[in-house]
């Protein structure tokens, strides 16, 4: 049986204990040496370019690091956050893995493989504690090695429902574009691309058939918009069944029944039956 969020997160712990790292003092390895032209920077390089400009002057920073957690690229304009970041050396050059800095969304995504969100008291040491990250492994869809990760990090006030799914969802753009995977080149859900069919042409504004129930005239953030698209993709490649989107995104299924609820998206991905 899969492990729970928290029971990772205290394996993850126990990991750290174990290598003796530091709790109250964060030590992050850097090197000058960064492979900017490397093949995962090629084939990410236009998805994370895309979501930044749909998330420009927003406190979110998105991250590519290699599969050993050096970060490759980070993508934030606002001048508070990435000072912020820059303070515990979230940038590219610092190795970000969980043998480095303890438990955090890059390092638990790639020691578990999984969609991991590492939230504020979750990361092992106390300097990190002011983030949320959403972690993300990153595969070669030619032979399913893992090449690297994605991690979208915010402040720890920031409401968590939203990383998980978008963080996936720009994890499977970013494989879409290595050769191997059919469709590859294709950004599915991107933001901001004029050709993708999910990214609605009133970017920011509830669509009268996805308008929230409760909510009428209520307007989208461009997190929740971009939200919105993940899960509707996941449902259509889950032909409509909520948990197995759920485990595609790596969000729980509550979660994912709220979201489904509030952004009007029942029976979004199943067939219609023919009469």
């Amino acid at each position: 049986m899969a492990l729970s969020r928290r029971e990772r997160i205290r394996a993850s712990w126990s990991r750290c204990a174990e290598r003796g790292l530091a709790v109250d003092f964060l030590r992050v390895p850097f090197s000058d040496d960064v492979d900017t032209d490397s093949r995962l920077v090629h084939y990410a390089a236009p998805v994370l370019a895309a979501l930044g400009s749909s998330l420009a002057n927003e406190p979110v920073a998105i991250l590519l690091s290699d599969r050993s957690g050096l970060v490759l690229r980070r993508e934030c304009d606002d001048p508070a956050f990435v000072k912020a970041l820059d303070d515990v050396v979230l940038a590219p050059g610092a190795t970000y893995s969980e043998e480095a800095v303890g438990t955090n969304g890059f390092g638990l995504a790639l020691a578990d493989d999984r969609v991991s969100l590492v939230a504020s008291r979750d990361h092992y040491n106390h300097s990190l504690r002011d983030y949320i990250c959403a972690g993300v492994p990153i595969h070669d869809p030619a032979d399913g090695a893992t090449v690297g990760a994605l991690s979208l990090t915010v402040w720890s006030s920031t409401p968590t429902d939203l990383l998980s799914a978008l963080a996936a969802q720009t994890a499977m753009n970013i494989e879409a574009r290595f050769p191997g995977r059919r469709g590859a080149g294709h950004l599915r859900g991107t933001p901001s691309t004029p050709s993708t069919p999910n990214t609605p042409p009133d970017h920011g504004r509830v669509l009268p058939k996805q308008r929230p129930s409760q909510q009428p005239g209520h307007r989208l953030t461009r997190i929740e918009t971009l939200e919105r698209d993940a899960i509707a993709d996941a449902l259509a490649r889950a032909g409509g069944d909520a948990g197995d989107a759920a485990a595609d995104l790596g969000m729980s299924r509550a979660t994912v029944y709220r979201r489904i609820k509030y952004y009007g998206l029942k029976g979004v991905g199943r067939k219609r039956q023919s009469r």
